[in-house]
């Protein structure tokens, strides 16, 4: 999947076309650009985001829901102890502001 997207980059506000696609990252850690894909020469920034296989599916609702639902997992077996007027004085606990 190649798309294109538009983007704001430099002091200028030149417009620079974002190229996005899939590849497979094999044993050897290169990244190959599909066939038909073309990138301009230069500097360029990578992000690499595994892909998610399975019944969670490839679209980022999914992949959000999958996230949250670890990091709550995670959250529940923290055994921290929070005090009990904190929805109250939450400025006092965040900001150090006076409790009401």
């Amino acid at each position: 999947m190649a798309k294109v997207a538009f983007l704001d980059v430099g002091e200028k506000n030149e417009v620079m076309e974002a190229i996005r696609f899939e590849v497979e990252v094999g044993p050897d850690q290169v990244i190959h650009v599909p066939e038909g894909v073309k990138l301009p020469p230069g500097l360029a920034e990578v992000m690499v985001t595994p892909k998610v296989h399975g019944d969670a599916g490839d679209d980022i609702v999914s992949v959000t829901r999958e996230w949250l639902l670890k990091m709550a997992a995670e959250a529940e077996q923290d055994s921290t102890p929070l005090p009990a007027d904190l929805a109250e004085n939450h400025d006092f606990y965040a900001h150090g502001k006076p409790r009401e």
